[in-house]
């Protein structure tokens, strides 16, 4: 009897470790994933976001994509569990055309888009003929026309809305511009050929560009500030609450600073920049 009771002393010691471990692993394990894209965003969730869920027992994982649309098939998909490259009204026009149902969250510093050179330093140096690449989606599209229009080198269709309006819509380009829309990535690669390029942030970044260096930065407004994007109906889950106290907390305020220069901040780091 003495024995018997013994082995079931073992046999519950054992149960009960193993639940144990079994819970701890719980706590430790959870693991985040997230698509970005190659260059700041990801960067900034490996090396400014990481470490603060990892003081949490979160894992994050990171998936870097090399285009602007395989981040939001994917998180439709169950893939990932968020993605991060997009801006509301990029997000909001997929949506619309591809029947996703897709939030946007919350905003990261982000890394306006710009007009880069490699033949001319100024607005100046305008010529006629001259050959501009653009980045083709629908939104970034857009905004690079509406830059152009700032100059006075062109007029895009006033009838036209201005978050849609493509090379077609210009009706009047009295110096004959070439107007050339390329897939966003290849946009920073043009500038071997093209007279100016508009360049996305996060592309421009990737490739060694400055923003010191922009011939033009555009003055981004909020709508086009890089959001967290999670599907709908998620967005009170509690890893999306973990992200968010992350990109809120003063750690992370303190690596913008340090990282990320020339980037237009989110709201509540401007209020934490307010602050000091």
């Amino acid at each position: 009897m003495k024995q018997l009771f013994t082995w079931f002393l073992i046999l519950s010691t054992a149960l009960i470790l193993t639940g144990c471990d079994g819970e701890a692993k719980g706590e430790t394990n959870q693991t985040i994933t997230i698509g970005a894209t190659a260059g700041p965003y990801s960067d900034q969730l490996k090396e400014g976001i990481a470490p603060i869920l990892k003081e949490k027992g979160i894992k994050l994982n990171i998936i870097e994509f090399h285009d602007y649309i395989q981040p939001n098939n994917a998180l439709e998909e169950g893939d990932i569990d968020a993605n991060l490259f997009q801006n509301r009204l990029y997000l909001s026009n997929f949506n619309e055309h591809q029947g996703t149902k897709l939030t946007a969250l919350f905003a990261v510093p982000t890394a306006p888009i710009a007009m880069y050179s490699k033949r001319h330093q100024s607005l100046d140096d305008l010529e006629p003929g001259m050959t501009i690449s653009l980045p083709n989606d629908t939104v970034n599209l857009a905004r690079s026309l509406n830059m152009l229009e700032s100059y006075g080198w062109l007029t895009v269709d006033p009838n036209v809305n201005p978050i849609t309006a493509s090379e077609k819509d210009v009706i009047d380009n009295p110096y004959h511009l070439k107007l050339n829309p390329l897939e966003a990535a290849a946009t920073p690669r043009s500038l071997e050929d093209a007279d100016f390029a508009f360049v996305n942030g996060n592309y421009a970044i990737a490739s060694g560009l400055k923003l010191t260096e922009a011939v033009d930065v555009e003055q981004t407004s909020e709508d086009f500030l890089i959001y967290l994007t999670v599907r709908e109906g998620e967005e009170d889950e509690p890893f999306v609450q973990a992200l968010k106290e992350a990109y809120e907390s003063e750690e992370f305020y303190t690596y913008t600073l340090e990282h990320s220069q020339g980037y237009v901040l989110p709201p509540y780091q401007q209020e934490q920049e307010a602050k000091k």
